[in-house]
């Protein structure tokens, strides 16, 4: 895993472990509020791109934010 996915996964164990302890639902709860931060960190990325050069319509401008997202977690297509 990119380190990046590493920092959400323990930002997302430590928040559930202040809050709920270990109980029967601490992994649905941990993996729910992982999915939580690499959804906003994927907005965040997406929304800080800058892909005003990117041209050939929104298609393009769709995958060149793809592709972005994909850089900042470390994942090669």
């Amino acid at each position: 895993m990119h380190n990046r996915t590493l920092k959400l996964f323990s930002q997302a164990r430590e928040e559930i472990n202040k809050t709920f302890g270990k109980s029967d639902a601490y992994n649905n709860l941990v993996i729910s509020r992982f999915a939580v931060l690499i959804i906003k960190e994927c907005s965040k990325v997406a929304r800080d791109a800058d892909l005003s050069d990117v041209e050939g319509g929104d298609g393009a401008v769709l995958r060149a934010a793809a592709e972005q997202i994909e850089q900042h977690f470390g994942i090669t297509p």
